[in-house]
């Protein structure tokens, strides 16, 4: 008796500690080529494309602007993307973690690659590669900026603002 009521304890703390759990976010793992067709992409939506890295301190300062701004306009055709890049080989230890232990809601993508003078210049030949950088575009309208540097959250708002 005493062996199938410890059973019965046992599974049913395990089922409490897994639907309390919270999920880790999904994490797609793209290529340029992906990149590529989303900056191409012709819906009339504000795209606002964030590079950053966990190793990043300016991009993790700026972070809770991208989340804030994710929240605010979640209603309008705004979609916030951060792009991570860090090293795939990463993506669980590092950049799933930080995601989770940050609450971030975001969509995050990592972008595997390991060249970046083969790819930079093809998405916006004023970058020079550092990060953070913001891209913002709605190709239907017309619209696009892109920022190489960190920003505050009253610029990103005011960014988004201008191009939406």
């Amino acid at each position: 008796m005493t062996q199938k009521l410890n059973l019965l304890l046992a599974s049913l703390l395990l089922l409490l500690l897994t639907a309390t759990a919270a999920p880790a976010q999904d994490v797609k793992v793209i290529k340029f080529e992906d990149l590529k067709a989303l900056r191409k992409n012709p819906a009339d939506t504000l795209y606002v494309v964030n590079f950053w890295a966990t190793w990043c301190k300016p991009c993790i300062k700026e972070l809770p602007y991208f989340e804030a701004a994710n929240q605010k306009y979640k209603n309008q055709p705004v979609k916030v993307i951060l792009v991570s890049m860090d090293a795939v080989e990463d993506v669980d230890t590092r950049v799933r973690a930080f995601m989770q232990k940050r609450g971030l809601k975001s969509e995050v993508v990592l972008l595997d690659e390991v060249d970046g003078n083969s790819w930079i210049d093809k998405l916006e030949p004023k970058w020079s590669g550092a990060i953070p950088a913001t891209m913002v575009f709605n190709n239907k309208r017309g619209r696009y900026e892109f920022r190489e540097a960190e920003m505050t959250e009253a610029e990103l708002m005011a960014l988004i603002e201008k191009h939406k």
